[in-house]
């Protein structure tokens, strides 16, 4: 009896919140996709404690940020960072998470304290209701590939064709070694132990709320998080080597210990062994096949820089495979993901690295150590090389983003819109966009004609008083631009391709500079 194949346009081969968030970009592309997850229901586990703004930018694109912000209600006034002897010892070093008027400049959008755990049945959710299927204890067996697509066999016997394939299954990805993609950097810098616990903080935390806070004694040395009930926490063990399956009586004395406190009743609800290593994949693509999330990257767990990380890759990856697959783009584009993505992740596992092994983030920054700040980590990056009109191979890698320039490969900024609570980053999404200097309306009509001609979606807007504050002068300082100039915005908010002035034939300036990016250079990435 013949089992009946079923077929989608990419498969997403693993349901953690980069898996979803892969698939719910996808959706919004009007991409068919399907998730695949091996395990057969959600992980209870908090697991990553936090979201950084670009990420949550990105969730703000297809309509999720007020659910993120309600998740995270509970947690807004958790922004400290300190080191302590325990909870209720003597505080040694203490800092805020980057906000406020600093943060407000840069972005919309806020951090998202909450734990991966509420995340994920949101993303889920938003994918499933833009079109996406996720199917939870469906486990691929093997795959093979062809020059039309990805043929996956499942343990339950079924049978699924795709046009592409995404990786999104973890830092020990079976899909990652079937591709035989290998992984370089360091691994098992030390062994992680989690314990989950339930018990009432709130005298040990008196009026303190914390982001994360590190606990030194002579009897534990880790990492302490608590959730927005303050009757949950997660104490982080670090080992030299692979850690022991504590017994539930060590786990209470550890956690008593960091919270100091010994005759508190503790409940131990979970505990999880796992590395900590600092890994990138030595290439992002085999065939049809693209890793993304962990299973491309593992950084150690500071700053938020890892789930965070993720969903960039898969927001970066879904928009060009929607217009692959819609045909306006060349299979080119695709090989842009890696150019793009590969040096980010390596330059935030480096800097991830480098706090963990200075301890910077509780204590003044050690000199020296090459470290760059959270801010610009979060915001900076800037692609050399990829899906832009005029790459600049030869640019830094990050850029400030209190003082952006709109440069070709940067983030496109935040500046206000006149609207309450509007951001020109809710100009960007399904579609190209350009964004015009006061003087600079003949670019919508350059826009018209160039999507006509090369059949991809272009939207334009021309940035005076209807739109933002100022006749635009803060927009032109942002962006670099000024009157009669443009930039061209990719669906993903990164600047292609800029004029800084008027030009004499905007429509064919346009349009070479849209194939530019639909059809980029061929490069190795690795710039």
């Amino acid at each position: 009896m013949s089992t009946r194949t079923e077929s989608t346009d990419v498969v997403v081969v693993g349901g953690g919140v980069v898996g979803l968030s892969a698939a719910a970009f996808l959706a919004w592309h009007g991409v068919r996709c399907q998730v695949l997850e091996r395990r057969a229901r959600p992980s209870a586990h908090p697991r990553a404690r936090g979201f950084n703004p670009r990420a949550v930018e990105l969730l703000r694109q297809i309509g999720l940020e007020p659910a993120v912000r309600e998740a995270g209600a509970g947690f807004a006034d958790h922004t400290m960072r300190a080191r302590v002897e325990s909870l209720t010892g003597r505080e040694l070093f203490r800092a805020d998470l980057p906000s406020g008027g600093e943060l407000d400049a840069i972005s919309p959008s806020p951090w998202a304290l909450c734990s991966q755990d509420r995340l994920e049945p949101l993303v889920r959710r938003r994918a499933e209701e833009l079109g996406a299927a996720v199917s939870f204890g469906r486990e691929v067996d093997h795959f093979t590939q062809d020059a039309d697509g990805v043929t996956l066999v499942l343990r339950d016997g079924g049978r699924l064709r795709a046009r592409y394939l995404v990786a999104a299954d973890g830092a020990r990805s079976r899909t990652r070694e079937r591709l035989g993609i290998e992984l370089k950097g360091t691994r098992a810098l030390a062994y992680q132990l989690s314990i989950v616990f339930e018990a009432d903080l709130r005298g040990p935390l008196g009026d303190r709320r914390f982001a994360i806070c590190q606990v030194r004694n002579e009897r534990v040395d880790g990492l302490l998080v608590h959730d927005d009930t303050l009757r949950q926490g997660i104490l982080y063990i670090q080992h030299p080597e692979r850690a022991p399956d504590h017994p539930e009586d060590r786990c209470l004395e550890l956690v008593r210990a960091a919270l100091g406190v010994q005759d508190l009743p503790v409940r131990i609800l979970d505990r999880q062994t796992w590395e900590l290593s600092a890994l990138c994949a030595t290439r992002y693509r085999e065939g049809r096949a693209f890793l993304a999330g962990d299973a491309a990257h593992v950084m150690p767990p500071v700053g938020g820089f890892g789930a965070s990380t993720g969903i960039q890759d898969a927001h970066n990856l879904a928009w060009k495979l929607g217009l692959v697959l819609r045909g306006p783009a060349g299979p080119g584009l695709l090989d842009s993901y890696e150019a793009e993505r590969a040096p980010v992740a390596d330059l935030t596992v480096d800097q991830c690295l480098r706090r963990v092994t200075t301890r910077t983030g509780f204590g003044p920054p050690a000199a020296g150590a090459g470290l760059i700040d959270d801010l610009t980590l979060t915001f900076g990056h800037r692609y050399r090389a990829g899906a832009l009109a005029e790459p600049e191979p030869a640019a830094p890698p990050v850029t400030d983003p209190r003082e952006p320039g709109g440069q070709v490969g940067t983030r496109a900024p935040h500046v206000a819109l006149t609207r309450a609570g509007g951001s020109t980053l809710d100009l960007f999404g399904r579609s190209f966009t350009v964004l015009a200097g006061p003087g600079g309306e003949s670019w919508t009509a350059a826009a018209r004609s160039a999507s006509a001609e090369l059949g991809v979606d272009v939207a334009a807007s021309t940035m005076t008083d209807g739109l933002v504050a100022d006749g635009g002068a803060e927009w032109c300082r942002r962006y670099g631009v000024g009157a009669g100039g443009a930039v061209l915005v990719r669906p993903d908010g990164i600047v292609a391709w800029r004029r800084p002035h008027a030009v004499p034939d905007p429509a064919g300036e346009l349009r070479a500079a849209l194939r530019g990016v639909l059809r980029p250079t061929p490069t190795s990435g690795r710039s």
